[in-house]
């Protein structure tokens, strides 16, 4: 065990694997996947060594607290010839934490940042070898490949990966530490980015337009996420270039593709097609509108069964709809999405000429199962600043803040529920800009995945769609 400030490094004795532990949570752990552990070789105050073996070879792993908490492995293949390297390096955060990873090779970076406060936040800085992000195992953590692929280690030769870890109040100051291209990689459609990495070798793939102007590299691409290659002395960084579409765009694109589907739809594709007709991003014939009265809405009894129903229901002035939307709702659990829905129903339920703001009080007042949910219900009904800002700050760190990246434990679902919540924060607060930017790129973010086709189901656009008015213009 190491001391570090108020935190610990604890490792397994046998080296295979790291955490973290400050007071009484796990922040993280980190470990070499597959590695096979051995007794310690140094034990310091502030150093431990493990001999670790794989399947590629030696793996010598150190672990010091020195201006932060480094770690190193080096690899070493020192028998049987050429190997083709596939060494992945493993990445969990604690259960009060949340991971976001930017694998670009040699320039990645990642955070565990406090899920349900603002900090304080680790950061991770890769300062020598290679991280790319692969498909997370669930459970387990994320993973990261230490070597390009088709990278091959021949005898003799060895393969040095070199994490720093340091301490951040926030992480928005740690995003200042960054230099700005990192965090200018998202732009609108139409929009040329602009890097100072002319003196280096740059690829961008078929579809994308690379120029030279007065010492700047630009690019040009279509809507959705696009993958120059950088390549400088240091190696091979990876940059994912995001050009967000419009909203209407990928709500046409989405409905499209249910209307042509031989098939009834869902209650989420359902929720989608109408908001879209409101929102005339697509015209419903006679045929499609008996295709939304035919959605069996209350069988289905799911939150957004009732979000349906009532977009249905203030659309078409029919306020029993509305009506009895609500009482289906006031017997769900008070989760995730709850609050917006019950306040969409107050609203339509004044659009089609009845009162149901006491029944609605009543309904938002009802316990909230977690903190999430109880930060939506407060936001909507107590907006207390005291309770409410760190859990948003929580929101914004499990999205990432403004860093370039992903969060490879949450699903696209679960990122597009918490940036409504951030969309949720009075104008009044004072973080309430930064948290306005966080939506703003999470949301471009799960927009993209629609272009290229990385979303396929409509509930990630339907919670997008999610808001109190449930308005064509929300």
């Amino acid at each position: 065990m190491i001391h570090w400030a108020d935190a610990e490094v604890r490792l397994e004795r046998d080296g295979t694997s790291m955490r973290l532990v400050r007071g009484q949570h796990l922040v993280v752990e980190l470990g070499w996947a597959g590695a096979r552990g051995s007794d310690p070789a140094l034990v310091t105050d502030d150093e431990i060594e493990h001999n670790l073996a794989t399947d590629a070879g030696r793996l010598l792993q150190r672990s010091a607290i020195n201006d932060g908490w480094r770690c190193r492995w080096v690899l070493v293949r020192d028998h049987d010839g050429s190997v083709q390297i596939d060494e992945r390096l493993r990445v969990r955060p604690g259960p009060e934490y949340a991971l976001w990873s930017w694998g670009s090779g040699v320039t990645a970076v990642f955070t565990i940042a406090p899920a349900h406060a603002s900090g304080p936040v680790l950061a991770f800085r890769l300062e020598q070898g290679y991280l790319e992000q692969t498909t997370s195992a669930p459970g387990a953590g994320a993973e990261f490949r230490v070597a390009p692929d088709g990278t091959v280690l021949t005898t003799g030769e060895r393969m040095v990966t070199v994490l720093v870890g340091q301490w951040y109040a926030t992480l928005a100051e740690f995003e200042a530490r960054l230099p700005a291209w990192m965090l200018e990689t998202q732009l609108d459609d139409g929009v040329t980015w602009w890097g100072d990495v002319a003196d280096y070798g740059v690829s961008v793939p078929n579809g994308v337009e690379l120029g030279l102007f007065d010492g700047q590299v630009s690019v040009d691409g279509p809507p959705g996420r696009r993958v120059i290659e950088i390549t400088s002395p240091k190696g091979l960084s990876l940059v994912s270039l995001e050009w967000v579409p419009q909203l209407e765009q990928v709500l046409h694109q989405v409905v499209s593709r249910v209307l042509e589907a031989d098939r009834e739809p869902n209650v989420v594709e359902a929720f989608c097609l109408q908001l879209a007709a409101d929102r005339r991003a697509v015209w419903l014939d006679p045929v499609a509108h008996e295709i939304l009265d035919r959605v069996d809405w209350e069988a289905d009894g799911s939150l957004f069964a009732a979000a349906f129903a009532l977009a249905r229901g203030r659309s078409l002035g029919e306020a029993a709809v509305v009506s009895d939307a609500l009482r289906m709702l006031a017997r769900y659990p008070v989760g995730v999405g709850y609050g917006r829905v019950v306040m969409a129903g107050f609203l339509a339920s004044l659009g089609v000429g009845v009162d149901l703001q006491a029944r609605c009080l009543e309904m938002l007042a009802r316990p909230a199962v977690g903190r999430t949910a109880a930060l939506e219900s407060s936001l909507l009904h107590y907006r207390s600043l005291d309770s409410g800002d760190a859990e948003l700050a929580g929101v914004a760190n499990r999205l990432g803040g403004l860093l370039p990246g992903e969060a490879p434990l949450l699903g696209w679902s679960e990122q597009a529920e918490l940036i409504g919540l951030l969309e949720l924060c009075p104008p009044e607060w004072p973080q309430a800009n930064y948290y306005a930017q966080v939506a703003s790129k999470a949301r471009g973010k799960v927009l993209c995945a629609y272009v290229d086709g990385r979303i396929t189901s409509a509930e990630p656009l339907a919670w997008l769609l999610l808001t109190p008015e449930l308005s064509p213009t929300a």
